[in-house]
């Protein structure tokens, strides 16, 4: 089915060859091009370098686990598993990330050009820099790959993948070094669903020189004053911060302060993105208090309960730091 494996070329035409998710010749020759692509190493030939794969049994749930020797005839593996877990009874996953042993434990990991993010209802435009590759698991639902210009150490990786993800709304625990993504081409089985494709949104393999701004370090945090904040959502006129920040917001946050009612289903992810887009932007506790305040988005989920308010506002704050 396949060509011989060229480590030293990147396939780079995963935009084109996801066409007709239906067709499952295509779909596996498709999903076998866009592995070699994510597992392009010409700078590692000769070292111990494993990849990984999961499958999860639509019926019985059952996590079965294959690791791939990139040194030693990846083709026919790839080739083996993605057929012998077919995408019709199984979940399919695959790690972006590489180890030196055929486990996939924190303590074994190399270094990876790679930040990841399980995006869930955030919106992937809004990611900044923004995402090499994007796909839809479920109706709604993305996660994101970014290429680096060049490769990090698994703790720089993470770090960039947590920031990626606390800053613009995604899963806050999808950040880890062995963190497996839903494959391209795959059936989503979630009982919730009818089954859906897990379909390529975009995809862009140059590499990405921007980096997210990092999160505020644990021991740096520790040597900040009490992190409650109290706020007054009164002190500031909402139109007025809107209109003072509103050439440094990204367009998706400005379109969700400008919402008079709710449009987006996640009210929890909105409103951190908002927070989050304003603290970027400069504004002051009160400032955002001022807005969220305001917003249909926090008022459906909590109301006018000011509580609440101190509690997004010092939570989003906290998480992401002084991001200077």
């Amino acid at each position: 089915m396949t060509k011989a494996y060229e480590p030293h070329r990147r396939v780079g035409n995963t935009a084109r060859i996801f066409r007709d998710y239906d067709k499952q010749q295509h779909v596996l020759y498709s999903q076998w091009a866009f592995l070699h692509d994510v597992w392009d190493v010409p700078h590692n030939l000769g070292k111990p370098l494993f990849a990984f794969m999961g499958f999860k049994n639509a019926r019985s749930g059952n996590w079965t686990e294959r690791w791939i020797d990139l040194n030693n005839e990846p083709s026919t593996r790839i080739d083996d598993l993605l057929e012998r877990y077919s995408r019709w009874d199984y979940d399919q996953y695959f790690c972006p990330n590489f180890f030196s042993e055929p486990r996939r434990k924190k303590e074994l990991a190399l270094p990876t050009r790679y930040a990841w993010c399980d995006m869930d209802e955030s919106d992937p435009s809004a990611y900044r820099p923004r995402a090499s590759l994007v796909w839809e698991t479920s109706p709604g639902r993305f996660q994101g790959l970014w290429l680096w210009d060049q490769a990090q150490s698994p703790d720089e990786a993470e770090a960039f993948s947590k920031a990626l993800a606390y800053r613009h709304g995604g899963d806050r625990n999808g950040w880890s070094h062995t963190k497996m993504l839903r494959l391209i081409g795959s059936v989503n089985h979630k009982p919730q669903y009818d089954k859906p494709f897990v379909r390529l949104v975009s995809c862009d393999w140059r590499e990405v020189e921007a980096r997210p701004k990092p999160l505020l370090s644990r021991r740096k945090a520790s040597r900040l004053p009490p992190t409650d904040i109290e706020v007054d959502p009164t002190v500031h006129a909402r139109a007025d911060v809107i209109a003072r920040y509103r050439k440094k917001l990204h367009l998706k946050a400005r379109y969700l302060m400008d919402n008079r009612k709710v449009f987006e289903p996640n009210r929890s992810a909105c409103v951190y993105f908002m927070i989050s887009a304003l603290h970027e932007a400069g504004a002051s506790t009160n400032e955002i208090a001022s807005v969220i305040w305001g917003s249909p988005y926090f008022f459906e989920k909590h109301g006018q309960h000011i509580g609440k308010l101190n509690e997004e506002i010092t939570r989003v704050v906290g998480k992401i730091g002084s991001g200077k």
